[in-house]
């Protein structure tokens, strides 16, 4: 998923998050602010975890996929995602890359000019996110410079030999089958909506009789220049090569099960009712390699850059000093990975309260950190966010000051 991310137009990744709008102030809100990780020396807050975590819960949401990740793994994935930012955004000051106030600018009006909105407007709905514009231009920048180095380091693909395109292509033939092809005919009796059960029962009997004069060797064409009521009549009731997905589902799935020749019973549908002849059958098979050697180049060249990525940034935490506590506590011994399956069901607070583990000492410890100076920090930090909560201070003033606290660290 983050390797997705960091693979698409700088531009692109920014766009969708212009129009998130957060319905409501999360549960998580109420979770003491603190530190979770740190990369290299650089902090990563709870609250930038669970501001992420909303975002990427509404895109998922959105895409359809909300149900395919539990509460807690999603809180994972986001630290996980950020953790990868930070690493990526030091090596880019490593470099000497820098992002310009015009390449930003421009971003943001590709944004604003996609969703057919205003500065104005803009600001409106990232004030509603509870964010402000210079924040979101920051954002911008870190997505533009994470795409700058990772192409810096990467590189530009290669040419996929066509060896490797063959292969793949005769290892994955079932994904680029061509399902086989009735040529379909059909006798239509319409029954509108609003019908009463007196017309719908006249009308599936005309069918039943035209229906028992197929069966007894009338043909089929001739039935249907006669009975049929739809356009299809005066061709002999002629539909054509059928192929999945254009017509309506109960009509598709008797004209599949029907072998050249064949004829179906009466299939009810929303138009009326339908008696269905096959009369020849395109077997299925696979596309021709040339139709699809375009798409099996993009496959292996996307595989290809997310090992390579992989690899990278496997080697970047390697030698990088990472350190989490998120979802740690004195009393566990296997890694947060380890908890993923079989989870209970718990509410997104009961997981940020866990992920909080406000009483952690070990891992104040672990971070190198002094307990004392840091609970003092802690209560800073929640009081700073209870003002912007209740608007004494802007979310400007607001992120400055968070900064100055953690610079104390």
């Amino acid at each position: 998923m983050t390797f997705w991310r960091k693979l698409v137009n700088p531009i692109a990744v920014v766009l969708g998050l212009a129009v998130i709008l957060l319905a409501a102030q999360p549960v998580w809100a109420k979770v003491v602010d603190r530190v979770v990780a740190t990369v290299n020396g650089v902090i990563i807050t709870l609250s930038t975890v669970q501001e992420r975590a909303a975002i990427l819960k509404q895109q998922m949401q959105a895409s359809g996929n909300s149900l395919k990740m539990g509460e807690k793994k999603l809180i994972l994935e986001t630290l996980n995602s950020i953790i990868e930012e930070k690493l990526q955004l030091q090596e880019a000051k490593r470099a000497g890359l820098e992002v310009d106030d015009a390449a930003i600018q421009a971003a943001l009006n590709d944004i604003m000019s996609k969703n057919n909105i205003t500065f104005e407007q803009m600001e409106e709905m990232l004030r509603l996110e509870g964010r402000s514009m210079e924040r979101y231009k920051t954002h911008i920048r870190n997505q533009i410079l994470t795409s700058k180095v990772m192409q810096f380091h990467m590189g530009k693909s290669g040419k996929v030999p066509n060896k490797w395109i063959k292969k793949y292509y005769f290892q994955h033939q079932k994904d680029f089958w061509e399902p086989k092809q009735p040529f379909v005919r059909h006798i239509l009796f319409i029954v509108d909506e609003d019908a009463s059960e007196r017309v719908k029962a006249s009308k599936r009997e005309q069918a039943n009789r035209a229906l028992q004069q197929i069966r007894a060797g009338s043909d089929f064409s001739e039935l249907a220049k006669k009975y049929s009521e739809d356009v299809s009549a005066s061709s002999g009731g002629e539909v054509g090569w059928l192929t999945k997905g254009h017509l309506v589902p109960e009509f598709e799935r008797a004209a599949f099960r029907l072998k050249s020749g064949e004829v179906s019973d009466i299939v009810e549908s929303q138009y009326g009712f339908h008696i269905i002849k096959v009369d020849k059958v395109k077997p299925g098979k696979p596309k021709p390699l040339e139709t699809v050697k375009e798409k099996i180049e993009r496959i292996l060249t996307f595989e290809a850059r997310q090992k390579k990525y992989r690899r990278w940034m496997d080697d970047l935490k390697k030698h990088a000093m990472i350190q989490v506590t998120l979802f740690q506590n004195d009393n566990a011994e296997e890694s947060p990975q380890q908890n993923l399956e079989g989870e209970p069901s718990r509410t997104g607070e009961e997981n940020w309260l866990e992920a909080s583990n406000v009483k952690n000492k070990r891992s104040i410890k672990d971070l190198g950190l002094n307990q004392k100076n840091f609970q003092v920090m802690e209560r800073k930090l929640a009081f700073v966010k209870k003002l912007r909560k209740q608007k004494k201070i802007t979310e400007k003033e607001y992120q400055a000051r968070k900064q100055r606290l953690l610079d104390q660290l």
